[in-house]
């Protein structure tokens, strides 16, 4: 997983939003994706972090060690690609 040219990074967002609600069918409609499209992307995304990431509780799924782990640098990482994103724009004259 050292080589990023080869992880479609979008996976990324939409594993942000798994973290957040804990359930595929609210991520996907955070996301405005499908439901099959996002859990989907959580298939991939459990092979690419070799973990399940989310696993079925009573009530809902509740997020696997590794993924509690990756929550906190994960939104860092993409926080900080949005302030790259957004960056002020600069007068040509300085």
């Amino acid at each position: 997983m050292n080589d990023l040219r080869g992880i479609d990074l979008n996976l990324l967002v939409i594993l942000d939003a798994l973290l957040e609600e804990a359930h595929v069918t609210r991520a996907a409609r955070r996301l405005a994706l499908s439901q099959p499209a996002t859990s989907n992307a959580l298939q991939r995304l459990r092979a690419l972090f070799n973990d399940p990431l989310l696993e079925g509780g009573p009530r809902a799924l509740r997020l696997t060690p590794k993924a509690e782990a990756l929550r906190a640098p994960l939104r860092q990482a993409l926080a900080g690609l949005r302030g790259v994103l957004h960056q002020p724009a600069r007068e040509l004259a300085t």
